[in-house]
């Protein structure tokens, strides 16, 4: 999207000023860029793997997929291009006419809401919280939302910082004694009020009726943290060089910084109780 259709100073800084820096910054080598591509090529593989067409007619879209949080739109259009009934949800309207502004073709929607008391009749195929649950003071409100606007055997698609990664300074989901008092803070795209290691991520998924299909770090700072020598390697190089050594530890602590996670919603499961 060129800078002329930018409307507002929202805008400029946070929807197309974002992806100037990131999604649509040249220089794909550069630590932030390379994640934030790590991060999208990462989710919509895992979409296109596990939502797949079940009894529709020939020519229809394969599946329908909600992106809750959706801001600048980049996951919800890349699959509306690909060929899925996307819904994106936020909660501002100036991420979602941004998102407007860009999309080319395929089926693709729009909802004003607050994604945690939002609930979409037909249900859908899969869901996206891209970067989302480190946002919000209480994670199993947000879980409930997911599971109850997924059709049994629905997949849930989660990517949020790695809480296990060296030199996290946040704390994580277990040591929180007091959620309400993230409640003011909460919903802003700057702020990180607390993080998930896997296993806390795990209960969580549990708590909230999902199994657990998938968890795995992407971003490996052996790689993101790589200074100026990173843009004398090749691009597929890094890349290789990411995917080989994000099971490898730093001083004891995982050094992957993002962690991606694959959740099924339980055919017979009632909702259970989460924090």
């Amino acid at each position: 999207m060129p800078e002329s259709e930018v409307e507002s100073e929202f805008e400029r800084q946070y929807a197309w000023g974002d992806d100037e820096r990131n999604f649509y910054h040249p220089l794909k080598k550069k630590a932030a860029v390379l994640g934030c591509h790590l991060r999208l090529e990462t989710v919509v593989s895992l979409v296109k793997r596990y939502v797949k067409p079940s009894g529709r007619a020939l020519g229809r879209a394969l599946g329908r997929v909600a992106d809750f949080a959706s801001a600048q739109g980049n996951y919800a259009l890349a699959l509306a291009e690909a060929g899925y009934d996307v819904t994106a949800v936020d909660i501002n309207e100036e991420f979602l006419r941004y998102a407007r502004k860009k999309y080319e073709h395929g089926k693709f929607t729009t909802v004003q809401a607050n994604i945690i008391g939002y609930r979409d009749g037909a249900r859908f195929d899969g869901l996206i919280l891209g970067e989302v649950l480190e946002h919000v003071a209480h994670p199993g409100e947000l879980l409930k939302s997911a599971f109850e606007n997924l059709r049994p055997g629905g997949f849930l698609f989660i990517t949020t910082p790695n809480g296990a990664q060296h030199g996290q300074k946040l704390p994580t989901f277990s040591q929180v004694t007091d959620f309400s008092a993230f409640e003011g803070r909460q919903f802003h795209w700057g702020n990180h009020l607390f993080l998930y290691t896997p296993n806390e991520l795990r209960g969580l998924f549990d708590a909230a009726g999902f199994e657990v299909l998938e968890m795995f770090g992407v971003n490996s700072d052996y790689v993101s943290q790589i200074k100026g020598v990173r843009f004398l390697l090749p691009y597929f190089l890094l890349r290789w060089m990411e995917r080989r050594t994000r099971t490898w530890r730093i001083r004891g602590h995982e050094s992957t910084n993002t962690l991606v996670a694959v959740g099924r919603k339980r055919q017979n499961s009632a909702l259970m109780s989460a924090k």
